[in-house]
């Protein structure tokens, strides 16, 4: 894959999964990001465990997923030797990206106020929970906190009377790392126009509100959350089962236009043109009971049948998938969205693999536009002394700051 980054300067300051994710992406693209560590490493890489996962130093599958293709140094940046040779990578850099809290950046002096003074040309980026101003500011921000408790996502997102969501752990984490790799982007663009670099920021919070954006409008005009799919805002807009168990959702955005040709693939020729069913404005004063008729109608057809209506009338639906499912559908199969990939002791995960893809000339097949994941997450220091060298330390200065536990290495 062509990678546009490719000669961008990155330095990685974040723990856990929403910065790893956004500094994860730019590598992806082509950009050399070298992770910078405590002696103890990022707590992240711990909170596979959590999940069922291994984490182990050689296999870590769940760390991997937002640190592949990174290089890995580990400072102390509570020592005056571990903050210059920080500044010293700094000097050169293109991107500085942080998911510390501002109060910890400030007290280590690399708050965007005082880098932005000694290094002009840096894009300082900051993911953080709540945003800048406020009475959350700096409140602890982890995205089911941040995210989905309080942007209402994970109340109004479930069936109506049941529990709130119990969330996929980092998925507006991920969620934000793309529009956090997409703001640092428009800052590049800034800077190769007047070498100034400047501040970018997002926080889950935000990420939250926009990604709800439908909901945050429609609510205003009384759109009601949550909903109850035996009556949706729209009854072809919703989840129905199959004789054979399988579960579905049919999207239908236009009933005006594709209502009949629905109830005639189900044999219901009562239906069309009915007054109470056949457009959008009826179907919609009519949801709960013409969900009741769909329903029995489309558990008398197995899943294939209910395909071939759905293909015959050019009707959009899917299956409703479990996330273990995914793992082996074709169509993520055969694009790469996953990938097996090599841990570091022989075994092999199927990998997610960030989404954006970039070519040159249109693409052939998938080769062409192929994702890489070159390395696997770096170990805790894992390249500090490779590092260190291309950026002109000497042998003895290396191993000065390795006695002196200025930095650490991981073999």
């Amino acid at each position: 894959m062509f990678k546009p980054l490719e000669g961008v300067k990155v330095i990685d300051l974040t723990y856990f999964v929403a910065g790893p994710g956004a500094a994860r992406i730019l590598a992806d693209w082509g950009a050399d990001v070298i992770k910078v560590e405590p002696a103890f490493g990022d707590p992240g890489r711990g909170t596979g465990a959590t999940m069922s996962c291994p984490i182990e130093k050689d296999c870590n599958p769940f760390y991997t997923a937002y640190n592949a293709n990174k290089r890995g140094l580990s400072l102390n940046l509570k020592t005056e030797e571990g903050k210059a040779v920080l500044d010293k990578l700094l000097e050169t850099a293109d991107v500085f990206v942080s998911s510390y809290r501002t109060g910890a950046l400030k007290r280590l002096g690399l708050d965007y106020d005082t880098l932005s003074k000694k290094f002009p040309h840096l894009i300082w980026a900051q993911i953080n929970g709540f945003g800048d101003f406020g009475p959350a500011k700096d409140n602890a921000g982890f995205d089911t906190v941040a995210f989905w408790a309080r942007s209402g996502a994970m109340i109004d997102l479930t069936e109506k009377d049941t529990s709130p969501i119990n969330p996929l752990i980092g998925f507006g984490d991920a969620t934000t790392s793309c529009s956090l790799s997409g703001g640092i982007c428009a800052a590049l663009y800034r800077k190769a126009k007047t070498g100034m670099g400047c501040k970018v920021m997002i926080s889950l919070f935000a990420q939250a509100i926009w990604s709800e954006s439908a909901g945050m409008v429609s609510t205003q005009y009384g759109d009601e959350y949550p909903k109850t799919r035996k009556n949706p805002g729209s009854p072809v807009m919703d989840t129905f089962k199959s004789s054979d168990d399988k579960w579905f959702y049919m999207s239908i955005l236009e009933p005006d236009r594709y209502n009949n040709a629905l109830f005639k693939e189900l044999g219901r020729e009562d239906l069309v043109d009915h007054p109470d069913y056949s457009t959008a404005a009826a179907s919609k004063a009519h949801s709960a009971e013409l969900v009741e008729i769909l329903s029995a109608e489309f558990a008398k057809h197995t899943m294939d049948e209910i395909a071939a209506m759905f293909a015959r009338a050019d009707i959009a639906y899917d299956r409703v998938q479990h996330i273990k499912e995914v793992l082996d559908d074709p169509q993520a199969l055969e694009n790469m969205y996953i990938v097996p990939v090599e841990n570091n002791d022989g075994t092999v995960t199927k990998q997610p693999m960030t989404p954006i893809r970039f070519c040159l000339t249109e693409p052939t097949c998938i080769e062409d536009i192929a994702p890489n994941v070159d390395r696997q997450a770096p170990k805790i220091g894992e390249h500090s002394v490779e590092i260190l060298k291309e950026y002109g330390y000497s042998d003895e200065q290396i191993e000065k700051l390795l006695a002196d536990k200025v930095v650490t290495v991981t073999e």
